[in-house]
């Protein structure tokens, strides 16, 4: 097992485990990368993105497995405030040589064409595919007052008294009637 470090860029040289049925190679990286903005969200990275890569030579394609570990800045959907977002994802693919793709690999795994391949699109391809539709700081919190504004995390408002939004009073007789 041969290990390499990857730096600076988002390109692995798989030329050598290309060569040779059985042999693996590893990278291992730490990368600062710029945010990115997400439906509404817009999300930053705490920790530099940190990943480990595998790459095996099956004979007939190489099995990618893979760790990302980071943390993301993202802003609570319920009170708000800024959180942290811890992410550690595993994932696996199967890359196999555009010359030598059958074509139930063609539809299925991912083409290469050259020694080195350009992987920072799949590792934000994954990255965007474990993300949550909204964020919430903790399943307990209790998100914003609807009258007053106030954070009901951090206080406690006198609005629960107030009458209920108009709008909403078919919901209000639906909730006491079940």
């Amino acid at each position: 097992m041969i290990y390499v470090y990857w730096g600076g860029n988002m390109e692995l040289d798989i030329g050598q485990v290309c060569r040779e049925a059985g042999s693996v190679v590893c990278f291992d990286v730490s990368e600062q990368i710029p945010g990115f903005l997400f439906g509404t969200d817009n999300l930053s990275f705490k920790t530099p993105l940190h990943i480990q890569i595998k790459v095996q030579n099956s004979g007939k394609f190489l099995l990618v497995q893979g760790t990302i570990q980071t943390e993301l800045v993202a802003t609570c959907a319920r009170c708000l405030e800024e959180f942290i977002y811890p992410l550690d994802l595993r994932y696996e693919d199967e890359w196999v040589a555009r010359d030598l793709a059958s074509e139930d690999q063609k539809e299925t795994a991912l083409l290469f064409d050259k020694d080195v391949i350009e992987i920072g699109d799949r590792i934000l391809e994954q990255i965007v595919m474990a993300l949550p539709m909204k964020f919430i700081c903790s399943p307990e919190c209790r998100g914003l007052c609807p009258y007053c504004g106030v954070n009901r995390n951090m206080a406690k408002c006198e609005c629960q008294d107030k009458e209920p939004d108009p709008r909403f009073a078919a919901l209000t007789a639906w909730r006491s009637e079940n």
